[in-house]
């Protein structure tokens, strides 16, 4: 049996795997990733600002932070996710992990890091059969999706300290954070808020009142098999939430569900670059950040796409800034 079918093995045993005591030496699972959803207060003292995915280029970061006047006694910054891979300094945006202002979501890049962190320190078999299945796949993708970085630490045992440092912030990293309430509320995630009904049928089930049930951390949603279009494969609303596609693909077919009972959501996972480059894609509540900043970066062979950059935006002044290492530009919501 190999790791795919071994996941969808899992899955479709997910209740009797809930009772299985076995998958720890202390009787106790440990989950894969400790906290789904994260929380917090609206920030009424300074600026909330959201990065798009990173992958590394934590320098075209620091020059908009200088730009915007970034305080880090006040403002905040929350990022949708994959901070590393593919990019200059995957290394460098860890870093950021410790830092108080930084807020960041779990997106599919960092998941497959935290796979193979755990399965260096052996720490897969504390895992439930779903999780220890999950991170075999996510593992098994890490190299060969810009993860070429990592062979050094792991080569080293004078990284060993920091290797687990790493693993240990990137387990508590959440996948989706509300923040603030009311009209002024929004969600950080890594790429999409979309769920399936028991029939096949693509809906909008993570809304604001199901993101605020108390028990929302053990909602069915979480457990769900079903087909994630970017995933390639069938998985459950954890992998959903990190690797899905379905709403990119529904906006080229102008079939985008309706979202009016989920407040702005802030997502990446996918480049989405507008034909005017001074414009962000939006669909339903969500708002499209990840602009392509590690093709932005010249490669081995210099080359390199200025069309592409990072995107940061300010969600209480409603405008953003793109870097593409040579000059920053503004950008707006497309409505």
């Amino acid at each position: 049996m190999d790791i795919y079918d071994n996941y969808l093995k899992a899955l479709s045993h997910f209740d009797a795997d809930k009772e299985n005591p076995d998958t720890a030496s202390n009787g106790t699972i440990m989950p894969f990733i400790r906290n789904k959803i994260a929380r917090h207060e609206a920030n009424t003292s300074g600026r909330d600002f959201i990065v798009g995915d990173l992958h590394g280029c934590v320098e075209h970061l620091r020059t908009i932070m200088r730009h915007v006047g970034f305080d880090e006694s006040t403002d905040r910054l929350f990022s949708v996710g994959d901070m590393v891979d593919r990019g200059p300094d995957s290394a460098a945006t860890l870093a950021l992990l410790l830092e108080t202002w930084f807020y960041p979501v779990m997106g599919n890049h960092d998941a497959m890091l935290l796979a193979v962190l755990m399965r260096h320190e052996r720490l897969l078999q504390g895992l439930s059969n779903v999780d220890q299945a999950r991170a075999a796949i996510y593992a098994s993708a890490f190299f060969d999706n810009g993860g070429k970085w990592l062979k050094s630490f792991l080569r080293e045992e004078s990284h060993a300290g920091v290797l687990t440092e790493w693993r240990a912030l990137l387990q508590d990293m959440p996948l989706i954070r509300v923040i603030g309430a009311g009209a002024d509320r929004f969600h950080v995630a890594h790429a999409e808020l979309l769920g399936e009904d028991a029939l096949g049928r693509v809906q909008l089930n993570w809304c604001d009142l199901t993101l605020n049930q108390s028990d929302a951390e053990d909602n069915p949603l979480w457990n769900h098999p079903h087909n994630i279009w970017g995933f390639d494969m069938t998985g459950d609303g954890v992998d959903h939430v990190m690797w899905g596609r379905e709403l990119r693909a529904r906006v080229a077919e102008k079939d985008v569900p309706d979202m009016r009972e989920l407040s702005r959501t802030y997502v990446g996972h996918t480049i989405t670059v507008m034909q005017n480059r001074s414009q962000l894609m939006t669909a339903g509540s969500h708002v499209f950040l990840d602009t392509g900043a590690y093709k932005s970066v010249p490669n081995d062979r210099g080359m390199c796409d200025l069309n592409m950059g990072l995107t940061v935006w300010c969600h209480q002044e409603d405008r953003g800034w793109t870097c593409n290492g040579v000059e920053i530009s503004d950008v707006q919501i497309v409505y």
